[in-house]
């Protein structure tokens, strides 16, 4: 099952984070564009996998368009939790 969220990037120094508005505490950082959105790809994936494990209901994705940034930008973040449909998720 393929998941798409909002997420909204920062730039910071000279390194990115990024968060998603619709899933409370889910955010995650890098050094670049890439490897942030990599990293925010785990992210999403992690929580949504402990959701699904722990039987909690899943938030419905926000229009992109609704979400309104002052500082950085925006974009889409996609995972097929498929990838992970045998493994269990670990908070770190």
């Amino acid at each position: 099952m393929l998941f798409v969220y909002p997420a909204i990037f920062h730039k910071e120094d000279d390194a990115y984070w990024v968060e998603f508005p619709d899933l409370e505490g889910c955010h995650t950082y890098g050094s670049s564009i890439n490897e942030t959105m990599e990293a925010a790809q785990e992210a999403l994936a992690a929580y949504l996998l402990t959701l699904l494990e722990q039987e909690k209901p899943i938030a419905t994705p926000s229009d992109i368009s609704s979400i309104h940034v002052d500082e950085g930008f925006s974009s889409l973040v996609s995972y097929d939790i498929n990838h992970y449909k045998d493994t269990k998720a670990v908070k770190i």
